[in-house]
């Protein structure tokens, strides 16, 4: 129950803070805050405090302006603190999650005066693993390293691993990948770093320094913890309270949360290589004898035997998949060096689908083979375990997870849909190299965000700048699973957008249906459109698009291009601003990750251009089967996804505009389906309220 006391703890603190900082009160952050601890004051409990099912979700749009941390933070911390709950504040981009933990909260805890203490949690995958680091550096661990594909180190890694070694003994890095300089490639980083699977814990010899171990020691100690919405999904996946507090003690708070579903989407799809896996599978029964040789007491010849005769078994039934597979590849779309062949509603043909079935089965025995092993080795160490304990404990380890993912691709790809329900999305990769993937991903989670998330926490805040097309929240219930009883509210702006700003749509003699002229006039136009800017921001929907400009670009105009893959995002706003700063002019171009979760106050963005209408591409197999279910069940594919998410899109592009209500500038658009198509003025609706300035032909 919200009792007065509460408000009274709530309205002071906001009280404290406002008057600290010297900032006046705006309606649209009381009344977010009001909402907030309505929701959460007024979720019923039982006599042991346990939550009473009903609505207890309050899910909040708020454009830029708001100050949305600081009122979910004034409402849910006293309120959490109060029911004896933990408070996760989740994000979906680390920019804003480091901006939360050391910038926000610390100002909140001393301006507003709150007994309150709060911590960063990243995953593992974020920080460097100082023991697969050491045999990476040494060139020691080659059996371990071989047998993933993503794991091995190049002469180019082992000159980066070099330069990382120096400045963590210089100590001018702290071993967290987003704190590097440079962007540090998938392939570079995958080797040196581990997951929850791999790694050894207290058995380590690295533990007292383990970098990870270090940035989590507090997490359970601490009111409020800051991590990311994949973080959340992936402990809750594993049952709940395993890395993060329980569910059921928890109140969630999930910024930028319109991410939440494609997120989770993600960490529920599958996917499998076939060559990589028979080569992978070629070399699995070396290695099972070399664990024999370290490690006689673990490893029988009975073992050894019967893993190599499933390998050779396995490797069969992949050539036997890999020739029902390959006459698809005729069939496959897309160019460059990756084409893909999609099976309609997720359908796969019956002769492929009991292979599926048979590689699944034999799999699953190996797997248990495997997870046998691994528990066993786990049995008989002790904290005094040597490195070659901890190697094959790793090594193991890593062979199972690896065998149980095979495991859940062929299982989706055997199994029939049930009637009615949202089919998986399943479809083949070809790639140029003649690798071969194969890919299974669920076109809906909401039914498993209701059960793993909304029915299990106890209380849930979720917020963005784009959770709505114009008021209207049904794209999102859809795909996030969120009931409908549940709190809903659209916040208006604090901004005076008709004074602040101007959307132009200048006039065109192509448009995107003709791409390549499309870009070559984009290429020509950018630089007269922001030539007389000090700052912009130009965004593309595809590598392509983007390369292509580039290409073509004036190469005077091209010295101040900043280009997203050139440097990790934090690195060109950093250098961005320092270019601007010095009176220098500067333009980035970038991506959909630069259309949202930077921060480009007054100066720092004078100009952001659209190129194009951000629609979905429409050969991704989840979308395209999603699609494809609406339209078989009678609905409208276009109207219902296509035309909110992209609407979605352009709302988070043109918020990089006005981020202080002081902030002044223009935002173009370079697509004119937004006035010559039917769906353009609803496109237009959705966008913030800019003077608009469309030209004519």
């Amino acid at each position: 129950m919200l009792t007065e006391q509460l408000k009274g703890d709530i309205q002071g603190a906001y009280s404290r803070l406002l008057e600290a900082q010297g900032f006046k009160a705006r309606s649209c952050q009381k009344q977010m805050i009001a909402e907030i601890a309505r929701t959460l004051g007024n979720i019923e409990v039982n006599a042991d405090g346990e939550r009473i099912p009903g609505p207890n979700t309050c899910v909040v749009e708020a454009g830029t302006g708001t100050g949305k941390t600081i009122a979910y933070t004034m409402a849910a911390l006293p309120i959490a603190k109060a029911l004896g709950k933990k408070l996760v504040i989740s994000t979906a981009t680390v920019a804003l999650q480091e901006q939360i933990s050391y910038q926000d909260l610390p100002d909140i805890r001393k301006h507003a005066n709150l007994d309150v203490t709060f911590a960063l949690a990243k995953g593992r995958r974020r920080y460097l693993c100082l023991a697969r680091f050491d045999m990476a550096l040494q060139a020691s661990g080659e059996q371990s390293l071989q047998l993933f594909d993503d794991d091995v180190p190049g002469e180019v890694d082992r000159q980066l691993y070099q330069e990382m070694l120096d400045k963590l003994g210089e100590g001018k890095w702290n071993g967290d990948r987003d704190d590097w300089t440079d962007e540090i490639p998938h392939q570079s980083w995958s080797p040196i770093s581990t997951d929850h699977t791999r790694c050894t814990g207290r058995q380590c010899s690295h533990f007292e320094n383990c970098i990870f171990y270090r940035a989590r020691e507090n997490i359970h100690r601490v009111d409020c913890i800051v991590t990311n919405h994949d973080l959340v999904l992936a402990d809750l996946m594993m049952g709940g309270g395993t890395v993060l507090p329980a569910p059921e003690d928890t109140i969630y708070v999930f910024d930028e949360g319109h991410h939440l579903p494609d997120k989770a989407s993600n960490h529920f799809s599958s996917f499998l290589q076939l060559n990589s896996t028979t080569e992978w599978l070629i070399q699995l029964p070396q290695s099972v004898q070399q664990c024999s040789i370290d490690m006689p007491d673990l490893v029988t010849q009975s073992s050894q035997s019967v893993v190599e005769q499933q390998a050779t078994v396995l490797i069969d039934r992949l050539q036997e998949m890999s020739d029902l597979v390959l006459p698809f590849a005729d069939q496959a779309s897309g160019g460059g060096d990756r084409r893909h062949f999609r099976f309609p509603m997720g359908v796969v043909p019956k002769e492929l689908q009991q292979q599926a079935g048979e590689l699944m089965r034999q799999f699953a025995s190996l797997h248990r083979i495997f997870a046998a092993l691994n528990d066993n080795l786990q049995d008989a160490l002790d904290e005094s375990s040597n490195e070659t304990d901890e190697y094959w404990l790793a090594t193991l380890a890593g062979i199972t997870v690896r065998l149980d993912a095979a495991v859940r691709l062929w299982m989706l790809f055997n199994q029939s849909d049930p009637a009615g329900k949202a089919p998986y999305a399943r479809w083949l990769v070809f790639e140029e190299e003649g690798e071969l993937q194969l890919h299974a991903s669920p076109i809906s989670v909401s039914g498993a965000l209701q059960d793993l998330l909304w029915q299990r926490s106890f209380g849930v805040v979720v917020t963005s700048a784009t959770l709505s097309m114009a008021g209207d929240f049904s794209r999102f219930k859809d795909r996030s699973g969120i009931l409908p009883d549940n709190q809903y509210l659209t916040l208006p702006s604090p901004f005076n957008f008709l004074e602040q700003g101007v959307l132009r749509v200048p006039a065109m003699t192509v448009d995107p249906s003709d791409p390549d002229a499309h870009t070559l006039q984009i290429a020509e136009m950018i630089p007269r459109l922001v030539l007389q800017e000090k700052s912009s921001l130009v965004l593309f929907t595809s590598w392509r698009q983007l390369l292509g400009a580039m290409r073509v670009l004036d190469s005077e105009f091209a010295e101040r291009v900043l280009r997203q893959g050139d440097l990790t995002r934090s690195e060109i706003v950093r250098t961005h601003k320092a270019n601007i700063d010095a009176g220098e002019p500067s333009c980035i171009f970038g991506l959909a990750s630069f259309a949202e979760g930077i921060d480009l106050p007054g100066e720092y963005c004078d100009h952001v251009v659209i190129c194009k209408i951000p629609f979905a591409v429409p050969d991704d197999p989840v979308g395209a089967t999603l699609a494809e279910w609406i339209e078989n069940r009678g609905g409208n594919a276009f109207e219902e996804v296509m035309l909110p998410d992209a609407a979605l899109r352009m709302v988070q592009a043109c918020g990089r505009l006005l981020r202080t209500e002081t902030d002044r500038g223009t935002i173009t658009i370079l697509d004119r389906r937004l006035v010559t198509k039917g769906y353009g003025s609803r496109l237009q609706r959705a966008l913030p309220p800019f003077r608009r300035v469309i030209e004519n032909q």
